[in-house]
Order: C-alpha cells, then structure tokens, then sequence
C-alpha cells in the first residue's frame, strides 16, 4: 500500500515554520503497513493545490493532506479537492451544527466566513473536529485508472493528532483492512568509513528491490545502515532479517559500534557502567567537543562515569618538536594518576609545522589520541583527519571516542 502526505500553507514553504506533521503522518502510516513514497509541501495558491492532489491521487493508495481547511481566504484545501476532481461543493448541516456550538459554548457569535467550513466536496464524508470549527474531508476517487483515498485534516498538530486515532485510523483499518501488517526497522551504526566505501563493500544489499531493504545514511560523521521490510510481527521481522545482519556484521565488524538509535557517546556510557569503570578526558586545542558529548549524557560520580573533564587551550611546552607522542602519551598517565580514574582520554593536534594542512579545500589535521588504563598500559594513534568545516569537530571527537571504545572493550 502506497502512500504520501502533502502539507499546505505559504508559511511552510516559506521557511517561517517547520513542517513536523509530515514525520509523524508517515510514522503513523508505516504502523499500518503504509508505504509513504512521497512528501509535498505546497503554498496557498489554488491551481497549485489542484495539481499536487491529482498527481497524488493518481500515484498513491492513501493521501494524507494537513492544512488549508481554516474560514480564511487562504485556505483553499477544500476548493482545491472540489476543483481537483470535479465534484462540486455541499453544505453539511451536521458540520454546521457543531462549529455553531462550538462558538456558543466559548461564548463568541460566529463570523459568517466560518460558515465555509460546512462546505464539502460531493461524495466526501466528514471527519469530525471535536475541538476545532476545521472537521476534515474523507473522499474517495479514481485518477488515470488508480484508486485513492484522500483524508483532509487540520494543520493544528493537537487536532490533527486526535482527528487521525479517533477516525483516519479507524477507517483505514476497518474499512481497508489495513494494520494487519506494518513497517518494521533496525539501525546499525558504524563510523570510520564513507558512504561510498560501504556502497562499494555491500552492493547487492542495497538493491531497491531487496527485501529486506537496506538504506545507507549519513548524519554527523556516522553513517547508518537502516534494514527495513513489511511484516505482520516483530518476530516475523526479526527472523526475516537475521541474514542481513549476519551479512552486515561480517563485512563491517570493526567499524560497527551500535544497533538502534545509540550514538557512541551511549555506547561509551554503557561501557563504562556495564564495567563499573570510570573516565577522564583531557582536550588539548580549540574546537574541544568530546567533553560536551559525554557531558549530555553522562552522571558526574567519583565511582561510575565520566569523573573528570579538563581543556588545556595547548600542549605543555616540551623540548623539542618530535616529542608530541610522548606528551600526549605523559599527559593521559598523569590524568589517570591525578583522578583515580581507571580510563583517561587525552586528544587533540600537536603543533608541528605539518599538523595543520588542508586536502581539497577541507581542514586536514594530524590528529593524536592517547587512551591510559590502569595498570600502565597506553595506545596512542596519530590518525589524518579531514571533513567539511561543519562536520570537521564531531569527526575528530568521534574518533577519540571510537578508539576508546575499541580500547574499552579490549579489556
């Protein structure tokens, strides 16, 4: 089952307001087995409402619209439908009535535009507003040989909400038999590789039409394979994806570091937790982001946690300039030393001559990370790093903190 959501109103494609009805619309879908292919944002022109209803129409199962059904002359929702499918438009006493109530029990004597409101296209049935004057529009209609449903609702989000559980919902199940089965997901987060570098290592899992699918994403230096399929049960889903995971774990093992929603920041927490352990951190340099990562997530505690997080704007003098390794290396076994701590993190840039350099127009930096455990031993790595101004800071804090939790996990 196909479906797609269009949300109307000059303020949205404007910019002026975010549009947050859409995600929750196609959220709500998915958890009925719905498909939604498309979003559309469209402003408060008549013949642009007109166009994108029948393009929608014409390729969807179920069309969600949010908006344009207020008393003002810029709500064309319900002209739009009118027009779109040539079926004129009829005054309902029944809608009439409650948006009539609703005025006297705020005790306020209704504007006459109001009364446009009452006005439906033919054959479409209400969708009762319980705490609004907007009822919404319930129509069916062929467009180029395909059948559709169109549900018209407010763009007020706390009407909209109540509008689809009490009637959409209802409807799409009952009378279309939908919510048997539902769009069912798995992340797995890796870091440590590029987009094109897992499309290169798992072509034939990323075919569109594999099941169970298999999406790669890419937000803040973490790409994320999202595996998705259709099925009647979490058990049934599970099951169904077992091989892929199996197929995904074998090709990127090293680079894996969660499923689910966690980031590493969770992951480090939990680590640290599972472990009853504990961390210092120390930032040498500007752009210091991992204190402020684990900060969010983190307790402060003297047992469990991150106990300790300190920025130095840069290195300690030292004698000579070759020496950045062994002060980063000295700097993380003082940390574990001053705090107690059974970790400490020590990262930042050294500056040599060739510490900064810039690849492609990007910053480019020879990155130094030191990890100490208790007992003396330290690893240190001098990874390159380069990305995007934007994104430059969380690749150099997430990889800090993927190798602390490689280091972690070593024992």
């Amino acid at each position: 089952m196909i479906g797609e959501i269009i949300s109307v109103g000059d303020e949205l494609t404007s910019g002026q307001r975010l549009d947050t009805n859409s995600q929750y619309l196609s959220q709500q879908l998915a958890d009925l087995g719905i498909q939604v292919r498309h979003h559309v944002t469209v402003g408060d022109v008549l013949s642009d409402n007109v166009a994108v209803f029948q393009l929608a129409a014409s390729r969807a199962d179920v069309v969600i619209i949010s908006g344009g059904l207020g008393p003002t002359a810029d709500d064309l929702t319900r002209e739009a439908m009118a027009e779109a499918f040539s079926l004129p438009l009829e005054h309902r006493e029944e809608a009439m009535q409650h948006i009539l109530k609703l005025f006297k029990t705020r005790g306020r004597e209704m504007p006459e535009r109001n009364r446009v409101q009452a006005l439906f296209p033919q054959t479409s049935r209400i969708i009762p507003n319980p705490h609004g004057t907007a009822p919404g529009i319930d129509l069916e209609v062929t467009r180029q040989g395909n059948k559709c449903r169109l549900f018209a609702l407010p763009g007020v989000p706390a009407e909209m909400i109540q509008m689809l559980a009490e009637t959409v919902v209802p409807r799409l199940t009952e009378e279309m038999g939908l919510g048997k089965t539902r769009w069912f997901y798995h992340c797995i987060k890796l870091f440590g590789l590029g987009e094109s570098d897992v499309e290169k290592i798992i072509p034939d899992l990323i075919a569109r039409d594999r099941i169970p699918r298999v999406g790669i994403t890419v937000s803040k230096a973490t790409i994320t394979l999202r595996v998705a399929a259709e099925c009647s049960s979490n058990e049934e889903f599970r099951k169904l994806i077992t091989p892929t995971l199996v197929q995904i774990h074998n090709a990127f093992e090293e680079h894996i570091f969660a499923e689910g929603e966690r980031e590493l920041q969770d992951v480090i927490h939990e680590i640290l937790s599972t472990k009853s352990k504990s961390l210092s951190v120390t930032e040498l340099g500007s752009g210091c982001w991992i204190g402020s990562m684990l900060a969010d997530d983190f307790h402060f505690s003297s047992s469990t946690g991150l106990v300790h997080h300190e920025w130095l704007p840069r290195f300690p003098p030292v004698g000579r300039e070759n020496q950045g390794v062994a002060e980063i290396e000295e700097i993380a076994r003082r940390s574990l030393q001053a705090h107690g701590t059974d970790y400490a993190l020590v990262a930042g840039v050294y500056p040599t001559s060739s510490s900064l350099l810039e690849c492609d127009g990007l910053p480019t930096v020879s990155f130094q990370i030191s990890v100490a455990r208790k007992g003396g031993e330290v690893t240190t790595i001098s990874p390159t790093i380069s990305g995007h101004p934007e994104l430059f800071f969380q690749r150099l804090a997430k990889t800090a903190l993927n190798t602390l939790r490689k280091e972690m996990l070593r024992g």
